[in-house]
């Protein structure tokens, strides 16, 4: 019976996403754009998600970078940010 709820959790937790944002296109500047939006705002938050997995001697976290340390402010989130600042309006 546990075997069968391990493959179980691992197949709930993969469907989950960190950035599913709902963004309201009846209140955006320009609806068109928000799948191309979307896409450049993922590219653009790159540096910032992967700088916050930064680590020393690859156990202790560590910040060595001005991306890294914008995580400790509040309600940081790069990809939202950029919808944002692009005229999108996000529910969530």
């Amino acid at each position: 019976m546990k075997l069968k709820i391990i493959p179980i959790l691992l197949i709930l937790t993969s469907c989950s996403s960190t950035s599913n944002y709902i963004i309201d296109p009846r209140a955006s500047k320009e609806p068109k754009e928000i799948i191309r939006d979307k896409l450049e705002c993922r590219e653009l938050a790159k540096p910032y998600l992967e700088a916050k997995h930064q680590r020393l001697l690859g156990v202790i976290p560590f910040c060595t970078s001005a991306e890294c340390m914008a995580w400790g402010q509040p309600n940081f989130d790069p990809f939202k940010k950029c919808l944002v600042n692009r005229g999108h309006s996000i529910i969530n």
